[in-house]
């Protein structure tokens, strides 16, 4: 262990504590570089002089950023996480659109399955299932400010009113003929039942549904050519009476559906409480021995995802305190070592860790300040600048040790807080501000790929990490001056004491060559030949052939596992990762999978221009349009056909077909209802546009008008004439394979194929998961797009400061090794790719080019210092002997901070640590295994490849004392005005 031992693995980066003295004395290096030293020392001067004045305004900056950080609300996007781009975004715009044209409007379910997972059909349990629809319809309410009164859901609503009613009518159905009035006229069947002459489909509020006697091909079953349904039952085959009642043997789930447009009279506030008034009761306060009753709404979304980000706050407690107590322990282990142990260390080491996060506090606040909002996913920055941050205080902590070492044996008269101060900065501050601008690259390529949720955080830690060097070189740089006065007054009054005793023994000793000597540190003298000794036998062990070759063998092994994994890599995201693990919504969407998804997965496609349909060829186009979207099939599944679409065309056609006359169509007399009425083929369809109004109004119809949006006609003479603007019409699908993400991107693919064909109608199809299946296409992009940017700006970072291109190609190398094994091992580890795992991996790219940049460095120089005939082992310990104790000790103080977000039930947390701990671990085994093995593989084969005569020139050394040879070798490091580097 050398004088390096508290250094971490973050600024230790290429630019050495002695490589930067070397630059000083002999005045070498890149002038760039010369001109950082100068400007650092001359701040080091200045921040000693006004200490106490940084830290203040430092302190009232960040109370007053603390401040607005708890006066700001957290607020979600659901579209935050799909890439940009994206055409899912435009889509739900468009859905938005035309729901919410006078604002927010209410859009909430409920979700009703049995507690002993059994049947919802039993009549008990649909008997409780419309007491709870009941309820919801008529006593939970919203106040209008125009009207001044609190209404219910049934006062209110103006359209989709009647919904839910194909759940009631199943339920009163089932009650009548369960009572033995075999009504021909009351068909209760799935998935179109029949009463009294109006049909209504089940399909979008019965899931999970088993048929009695249900064939393989559920397809054939359901077609007929007028519509009913063909199921034929054979009573002498069927022992259960249901069968008789209904071709229904079991029900999983039934939804009930919630839809109204906003009024004036309301506020987006009040839309949300209501809908959060739904969750509170039936999730919270509804009990029942028979239901399980899940609500789901948008706003539940957001709170939710909301509720995420505040767990993890008071986990934020947590690895604070654990950061802090690895801090004291490793500080003061080092200040033991050093023989400058005090009570000072523990301020040092505590303050350490809170001066990241008062940058991070001040970084947020900015944001908030210019109009960003409060994303969910922001809240786990404090986590990553604590865990990367801290490192910069462990390198000043350490260099000021060091700097006040080499005081004692070699005082001077200059010496002050000031000169020591400027010898910190001068050492420690281009190695900070390297580090630094690593990671804000890293972040400002990523803030620039993926999605809006990718950004902010990328944005917030690019600020934090930008802030907590701002930090490092004015608070933490002056309470470092404040502390390292009091400990230069304690030097001052020993080296008087020790004058006092030396003027009275009357020694004649220069007052000024008088160094103060203290006694040899009892812990330095214990550890120090224990870890000479370990590090000795590491690197014999690494410079042995076999050794050598069969980690290089290894390392091909990784990275073939590594490049296999990526390829399984399964591409996935929800909004239910991005809920706490105990949230009620992570089951519904179990559920929801299980039940729904297969049997009936619905696309809603809005017609902005639909044209002048009394046009018989424009009326046929649109049928033809909506047609080839029922009969979409594919690997995934297929349509349901015309029993899964809900088109008000046709209920329009079957309204004109049932007035014989004008005088009929006045007096409104429908023709006798045992007539079955005929459905009109497309071709033979008509069209008349005065006579919509009065279908809209027709109680039988008046559901479509939340289908339909009209507006004033522009060539009639009549004021109030209307004509239809724009509509949307649905359409079910259904297929085994589509609980598989990609192949429900398969199916939104398709149908977006579809309605490309048709753009005169400026179709827009939604799907309720197209924001997240879009990722499917854009992830691995953005991904290699992202890597490769970051690779880039760090590698011209890394050569404007070193000017060393062998550096730069092991580092960037490395660096895409990592990157390599970070994806592969998460693929292994059943981690899907989505934009939380590129975001948590581009911030790790920014330190993983660390420790194997620092190794190649020092490696290549010891090659320069020792001669180029030197033996691989002696390279290898100079190398090690400044970067082995320091990157071990980085590894472990950033596991411990990210591993106190285990804590949290939380996906996006779970993520970060795995992806953390392993960055930190492969950037570990890179930089102290395969790096030296590479390196002196590379080495061997050097030798090898020269001339016979050549390599009888390499020195030898004696056997017997070739632990003395290896020893000297080792110790000699770069030329240094301050040196502490320990023999080994």
């Amino acid at each position: 262990m050398d004088g390096s031992i508290a250094r971490p693995r973050r600024q230790s980066l290429l630019i050495g504590q002695r490589s930067l003295d070397v630059y000083n004395e002999v005045d070498q290096g890149p002038r760039f570089v010369r001109w950082i030293i100068g400007k650092f020392r001359n701040w080091g001067f200045l921040i000693a002089k006004h200490a106490w004045l940084a830290i203040i305004i430092c302190i009232i900056i960040s109370t007053l950023a603390m401040v607005k950080i708890l006066l700001t609300k957290q607020a979600n996007d659901i579209t935050g996480y799909t890439p940009y781009g994206a055409r899912a975004k435009d889509e739900y715009l468009e859905y938005q659109r035309f729901f919410s044209s006078s604002g927010l409007p209410i859009a909430a379910y409920l979700f009703i399955v049995a507690k002993d997972e059994g049947s919802m059909s039993r009549p008990d349990y649909l008997d409780e299932t419309i007491q709870v629809l009941n309820f919801a319809l008529n006593n939970i309410t919203m106040y209008d400010s125009i009207s001044g009164k609190n209404e219910t859901f049934n006062q209110f609503c103006q359209s989709f009113c009647q919904i839910n009613e194909p759940v009631r009518q199943f339920y009163n159905g089932y009650q009548i003929l369960s009572d033995g009035d075999q009504n021909s006229r009351i068909k209760i069947q799935y998935p179109v039942s029949d009463m009294f002459g109006r049909q209504f489909s089940l399909q979008p509020n019965f899931f999970g549904v088993e048929l009695f006697d249900q064939p393989d091909d559920a397809a054939k079953l359901l077609d007929s050519a007028d519509g009913d349904s063909v199921l034929e039952l054979n009573a002498t085959r069927l022992i259960d009476p249901v069968s008789r009642i209904t071709n229904v043997k079991s029900v999983k789930m039934i939804t009930l559906q919630f839809r109204a447009e906003h009024k004036p009279g309301w506020t987006e506030a009040q839309v949300k409480k209501w809908e959060m008034s739904m969750v509170d009761i039936f999730e919270k306060r509804y009990n029942s021995k028979r239901l399980k009753i899940y609500a789901y709404s948008q706003s539940y979304v957001e709170e939710e995802m909301v509720r995420g980000g505040i767990i993890m706050i008071p986990y934020l407690v947590v690895g604070f305190a654990i950061m802090c107590l690895c801090s004291c322990v490793l500080v003061m282990i080092r200040a033991l070592y050093m023989h400058q142990e005090n009570g000072y260390k523990v301020i040092l080491a505590i303050m350490a860790c809170l001066t990241p996060l008062l940058a991070c506090a001040t970084a947020l606040a900015l944001m908030f300040l210019c109009g960003i909002r409060f994303a969910s996913i922001l809240c786990v920055i404090p986590f990553l600048v604590l865990s990367i941050g801290v490192d910069s205080s462990y390198l000043m902590i350490h260099e000021w040790q060091r700097v006040t070492k080499h005081m004692r044996e070699t005082p001077r008269k200059k010496d002050s807080v000031g000169h020591r101060m400027s010898e910190v900065m001068a050492e420690v501050g281009p190695a900070i501000l390297i580090s630094c601008l690593t990671n804000m690259f890293a972040d400002f390529v990523g803030s620039f790929t993926s999605s809006p949720e990718i950004t902010l955080l990328c944005t917030g830690n690019m600020l934090s990490m930008w802030f907590a060097f701002i930090y490092q070189m004015t608070f933490y740089a002056g309470l470092m001056s404040i502390v390292g006065g009091y400990e230069f007054g304690s030097d001052e009054i020993d080296k008087n004491r020790m004058e006092i005793n030396i003027a009275e023994n009357r020694v004649n000793i220069a007052r000024h060559h008088r160094p103060l000597t203290r006694q040899p540190s009892k812990f330095h003298e214990a550890t120090q030949p224990i870890i000479s000794d370990s590090l000795q036998k590491y690197t014999h062990l690494m410079t042995t052939p076999l050794v050598f070759v069969s980690i290089c063998l290894v390392y091909l092994g990784y990275l073939a596992f590594s490049i296999y994994g990526i390829t399984q890599l399964n591409i996935n995201l929800t909004a239910q990762k991005l809920f706490a693990l105990d949230s009620p919504l992570l089951e519904l969407d179990d559920l929801r999978i299980k039940y729904q998804v297969p049997v009936y997965s619905m696309a809603t496609v809005f017609v902005n221009t639909p044209g002048k349909l009394e046009d018989p060829k424009r009326l046929k186009r649109l049928n033809e349009f909506v047609r080839e979207m029922e009969s979409i099939n594919g690997t995934w599944g297929e349509g349901w056909g015309e029993l899964g679409t809900k088109y008000f065309i046709r209920d329009y056609d079957v309204f004109q077909q049932s007035f014989g006359s004008e005088d009929e169509e006045e007096e409104g007399d429908f023709v006798d209802d045992d007539k079955p009425v005929t459905v009109h083929s497309d071709d033979k369809m008509t069209y008349r546009e005065d006579e919509l109004k009065y279908f809209l109004k027709w109680p039988e119809y008046d559901f479509w008008q939340g289908f339909v949006k009209l507006r004033n006609a522009t060539n009639s003479t009549d004021p109030e004439a209307e004509e239809l603007d724009r509509f949307f019409f649905t359409t079910g699908y259904h297929g085994d394979k589509l609980t598989i993400w990609t192949q429900r991107g398969e199916m939104l693919r398709a149908w977006r194929a579809v309605v490309d064909k048709y753009p005169d109608f400026g179709a827009s199809v939604y799907h309720e998961d197209g924001v997240y299946l879009d990722l499917i296409d854009n992830m691995p992009t953005d991904t290699w797009q992202s890597v490769l940017g970051t690779l880039v700006c760090m590698a011209l970072v890394c050569f404007v400061f070193l000017n060393n291109l062998f550096t730069v190609a092991i580092a960037s190398l490395s660096v895409l090794s990592i990157c390599a094994g970070i994806l592969g091992i998460l693929s292994w580890w059943k981690v899907d790719l989505d934009p939380i795992t590129m975001a948590a991996m581009i911030i790790s790219i920014g330190f993983s080019v660390d420790i194997p940049a620092h190794v190649s460095y020092h490696y290549y120089q010891a090659s320069i210092q020792e001669g180029p005939m030197s033996p691989p082992s002696s390279r290898l310990a100079n190398c090690l002997s400044s970067v082995a104790f320091p990157a071990l000790q980085a590894a472990l103080s950033t596991i411990l901070c990210v591993c106190s977000l285990l804590f949290v039930n939380l996906y996006m947390a779970e993520v970060f640590v795995k992806t953390m701990v392993l960055c930190v671990v492969l950037c570990n085994l890179h930089g102290l295994v395969f790096l030296p093995a590479i390196l002196i593989l590379l080495d061997s084969i050097r030798w090898a490849c020269r001339p016979k005569g050549a390599a009888a020139q390499r020195p030898k050394l004696p056997k017997t004392n070739s632990r003395q040879k290896q020893k000297n070798a080792k110790v000699q490091p770069e030329k240094t005005t301050v040196t502490d580097r320990p023999e080994i």
